[in-house]
């Protein structure tokens, strides 16, 4: 089944932060639609024949930008509660634009995620979670990776309820209190979290579906459910009991064949938007996609509406904001633009009993009417704006226009790759990128500029511009990094405006980049071969943890424990690295030889320039050699065949041109000229993956006679003649003959 929206674009605000948008209720079913923007002004405005109305707009603040908005219901006038966060101030004001509730939290960070529920304020700043109950500090926890979200259920206490954090370190974790009463690893950083089963019961209808209801449920079989989402595109279903979390259905782009439309889910809601009796799952991406999943009498949700809209979702609800007839997906993205998927019809036909009927002419009419006058007001206050900018520019110069850069750097697992996502609240004109390390810029199938790239000196590892051709706010590239090489990638960005200004930003390539925390539990009987690189000396658990920090992604910043371990596993070869360290001792064991020599690189590195005598020992198995070459030869086998049949596609394209009938060539030079744009495609997509392969093989072998005490690095050529006639075995007996 395919659902059917059609999109209508409500209003303009600012620059907005994620879930700075709701719907109110109204007396009527139509609801009001309430946004908070970078601006530090709250609006509430209605809809009324497609005009919006404001009901009211709280003055702009100064460097007060709103990081959260929330609403919950007042029992006692049976109306809602609108609090929003600036900075670390929690303001509170009715539906009706009357303010009630200003209270300075005296926090030492900015207020990121905020929930209500009754007379308690729970907030989350960057690491630290606080209670507030009537006011005042109730409660305290810090957590050991970014706070990205929180909600409240009644979990381990049927009268007060628990707080539930999304964490960066792909855990969910459930506090009572300042107590943790459990944590759940997921599979990816987790960046939201809100309730799944939530019925509304406010007593208010329509008051959106981040609220908790005023009274808790009282038997296990009304617990609730948990919906998250992740930085690397999944949605899951947790069921919550007072002591544990089970898994329910879990949303894999990779599984559901989207591996390039996994991008990170920004907010969830949960809305029966196609009368089928089962909540249906509204789901706002970063790259910009729109996603109605329906359950459609099945365990497992199916995708039954997409919407890509070129920027950020910051926010998304179900309600009537336009309509009091058909319900609509409510939405807001980080440009600031509000925007409405109506379940109405385009054209009246087949419209439901009751609903009253309007000539289509009339109805165009009406929106053509509302439009000119937009663009006439627009009109207006551009002639205004320039006028004010000639009388300023004549006496000074315009050095800076204030403009927020929206970025995001994360590895994707399943490409081996780097991500990065670049996003402006105006057109985009140029992007630089410059790199003090070799890296390789993969193609996108949604990139929407011309890349060039420039010859380099000896210290820089890349210098390439992208120029976007079309209009566009938001560019995503893709970047392949080699593990052992590390630095930054310096990115500055253009935006398509006069004055001409620029954005800058830097991200670390660290020497491990290839590789992703996992968090299954490993056990040992299962594990393969591995190597041991033991360290110990006058080091602390601090110093320990910021080495390890140093080489792999995905470490928390903070511990909260006197032994770390983390296991991590190769993005792109699939051998695992275990870390155990505690003060005074460090071990790493893994099944690649290469990780071990760059882990004891960047170590020594490190404790030399903090003067640390420190001890190395390695445990080295030649199994693992032999068993790493058998994990890399079905790639390079395969990445030779796709390099031989992209040299064979021109000659069979001059044949196939010279003869009327080309069936007389063999079947597997049929296949190639069948399948020319995929291989080309493909080819394109990882130019440099057969240099790539080949390093990692020549790195092993320089690496397993390095920790013998022996350099073998001008025997290297040798074996590079041996990779171009490549077998595993004579690989392998290459490898041993030394």
């Amino acid at each position: 089944m395919e659902l059917t929206l059609v999109r209508q674009d409500l209003f303009q605000t600012s620059t907005t932060a994620r879930k700075c948008m709701h719907l109110l209720p109204g007396k009527k079913r139509q609801q009001k639609i309430v946004v908070g923007d970078a601006s530090g002004s709250l609006m509430c405005v209605g809809m009324r024949r497609e005009v919006v109305e404001p009901v009211f707009k709280t003055p702009e603040v100064s460097r007060g930008e709103i990081g959260r908005v929330e609403v919950s219901a007042d029992k006692a006038t049976d109306t809602a509660r609108i609090f929003w966060a600036s900075g670390m101030t929690v303001n509170g004001i009715t539906g009706k634009g009357k303010e009630f509730l200003r209270f300075n939290t005296n926090l030492a960070e900015p207020i990121r995620s905020m929930h209500v529920i009754g007379e308690e304020i729970h907030t989350g700043g960057e690491f630290i979670y606080n209670q507030f109950v009537n006011c005042k500090e109730a409660e305290f926890f810090m957590a050991g990776d970014r706070i990205n979200d929180l909600t409240c259920s009644f979990i381990s206490d049927a009268k007060k309820p628990d707080a539930v954090l999304a964490c960066q370190d792909r855990h969910v974790r459930v506090l009572a209190g300042s107590n943790l009463v459990y944590e759940v690893p997921i599979d990816g950083p987790v960046t939201t979290v809100e309730h799944f089963d939530n019925s509304r019961q406010l007593g208010v209808q329509g008051l959106g579906f981040n609220s908790v209801p005023a009274e808790a449920p009282q038997s296990s079989e009304t617990r609730p459910q948990m919906l998250y989402g992740t930085e690397n595109g999944h949605v899951g279903q947790l069921f919550v009991e007072p002591n544990m979390m089970r898994r329910g259905f879990v949303i894999d782009p990779v599984l559901e064949n989207r591996r390039g439309k996994a991008g990170g889910v920004w907010c969830i809601c949960a809305e029966d938007i196609t009368k089928d009796g089962a909540k249906d799952l509204l789901v706002g991406r970063d790259d910009g996609v729109v996603e109605v999943w329906s359950f459609e009498n099945e365990a497992q949700p199916k995708l039954v509406f997409e919407r890509s809209l070129q920027e950020s979702v910051t926010s998304i609800q179900a309600g009537m904001a336009t309509n009091s007839q058909f319900d609509e997906v409510v939405l807001s993205t980080y440009a600031g633009k509000v925007l409405a998927f109506s379940t109405e019809p385009s054209m009246n036909v087949d419209l439901p009993e009751g609903v009253p009927q309007e000539a289509p002419k009339k109805k165009t009419e009406r929106k053509i009417r509302t439009l000119m006058s937009e663009l006439e007001k627009l009109r207006t206050q551009v002639l205004k704006e320039r006028e004010r900018y000639s009388k300023v520019s004549q006496s000074l110069v315009a050095s800076d226009v204030q403009l927020k850069l929206k970025d995001k750097w994360n590895l994707s697992p399943e490409e081996a790759c780097y991500k990065l996502q670049l996003e402006l609240t105006v057109p985009l004109e140029m992007v630089l990128l410059q790199s003090d390390v070799p890296v390789e810029l993969v193609e996108a199938d949604s990139n929407v500029a011309i890349v060039s790239r420039t010859p380099v000196d000896t210290g820089v590892g890349l210098l390439a511009t992208y120029r976007c051709q079309e209009v566009t706010n938001r560019l995503e590239l893709r970047v392949r990094t080699s593990e052992g090489r590390y630095g930054n990638l310096q990115v500055f960005v253009w935006p398509r405006i006069q004055p001409k200004t620029c954005r800058a930003a830097s991200y670390a390539i660290k020497p491990l980049s290839l590789h992703t925390r996992i968090m299954d539990a490993l056990k040992e009987a299962e594990l393969p071969a591995l190597n041991t690189l033991r360290i110990t000396g006058p080091f602390s658990l601090a110093e320990a943890h910021s080495w390890v920090g140093a080489c792999l992604p995905e470490v928390p910043v903070r511990f909260q424990v006197d032994e770390v371990s983390f296991a991590f596993k190769s993005s792109f070869l699939g051998t695992l690295l275990l870390c155990d360290y505690k003060k005074g001792e460090a071990t790493f064991r893994s099944d690649s030889l290469t990780s071990l020599a760059i882990v004891k690189e960047v170590i020594t590195k490190e404790a030399t320039a903090r003067k640390h005598k420190i001890h190395i020992s390695i445990d080295a198995k030649d199994e693992t050699i032999t068993a790493l070459l058998t994990r890399i030869d079905p790639l390079l086998k395969y990445q030779l065949s796709l390099n031989n049949r992209v040299a064979l596609i021109e000659a069979l394209k001059e044949v196939k041109m010279q003869e009327d009938d080309a069936s007389f060539l063999a079947p597997q030079y049929l296949e190639i000229l069948e399948n020319e744009e995929k291989i080309i495609k493909e080819f394109k997509e990882q130019p440099g993956r057969l240099q790539f392969l080949h390093g990692i093989i020549t790195d092993l072998f320089v690496d397993k006679y390095k920790f013998k005490g022996r350099n073998v690095a001008q025997e290297v050529p040798q074996l590079i003649r041996v990779l171009a006639d490549y077998s595993l075995e004579a690989v392998i007996a290459f490898f041993n003959s030394r």
